[in-house]
């Protein structure tokens, strides 16, 4: 995966959420932004897959310019997978109707090869089970395991992940942390908002802690969680670490 983001800003009205934002990567498989909430990471991550567009500077994730038009952008939103933290099913569909629907619907996919790619991921991923529960039937981290196995289902250039696990309890939490493990030994390019440092550190090439509309601090893992000196995102550190 390359990023290239050159004088990227995002403003709000009046307030600016990121500010001038210059990075440059390559070569990442998962890439995982960090840091305090409101400090501008899920605005980053909605730019990144193309749901929101800056007010001035470039960006390119890979080879797509993403300062183009509704039409480009709407292409590039099908090349790519989104996971929320609220699941974001359909309700009045089962699992297997939910996986079905974007391959039926964005991708043109006919409809009885989308249930048997469908049917494929649940095996896979063991939730065949489910495959025809609705999602009031299931539990929460069932329901995030659905959204993957969507997400999952277009084969996806990026798969972007918006803290999915922050409505989750512990239990729920490590199945579908495991599953994007899983993912990511795969070389799935991801790119991940979470508030689970551990997985952080474990799942991450690249670490991007972003506070006050910019980058703060970036680097491998281990420079980002054990070498950095920086009294902000030590702070931030010993706040969220201080009972883990």
């Amino acid at each position: 995966m390359k990023l290239n983001l050159d004088q990227m800003t995002k403003r709000y009205g009046d307030h600016v959420v990121l500010d001038a934002i210059d990075l440059h990567l390559s070569d990442i498989r998962s890439l995982v932004l960090i840091g305090p909430s409101g400090g501008g990471k899920t605005t980053m991550l909605r730019i990144l897959a193309g749901l929101e567009q800056p007010e001035e500077g470039r960006v390119r994730v890979n080879d797509h310019d993403l300062r183009c038009s509704e039409a480009e952008l709407l292409a590039y939103r099908r090349r790519i997978g989104m996971v929320y933290q609220a699941y974001n099913l359909f309700p009045h569909l089962n699992a297997l109707e939910n996986i079905m629907l974007p391959l039926v619907q964005v991708q043109g996919i006919e409809k009885h090869q989308a249930k048997e790619e469908a049917l494929a991921l649940l095996e896979r991923f063991n939730l065949a089970e489910h495959a025809f529960k609705k999602p009031v039937a299931l539990s929460g981290g069932q329901q995030q395991r659905i959204a993957i196995c969507r997400a999952v289902a277009i084969k996806p250039e990026v798969l972007f992940f918006d803290e999915p696990t922050s409505a989750l309890d512990p239990e729920y939490t490590s199945e579908v942390l495991d599953l994007i493990e899983e993912l990511r030994e795969e070389d799935m390019e991801l790119i991940l908002v979470t508030h689970e440092m551990g997985f952080a550190h474990k799942a991450s090439d690249y670490v991007l802690f972003i506070s006050d509309g910019g980058i703060v601090v970036q680097g491998t893992p281990a420079e980002v969680f054990e070498k950095t000196t920086n009294p902000r995102v030590q702070r931030f550190f010993n706040k969220v670490l201080k009972y883990n």
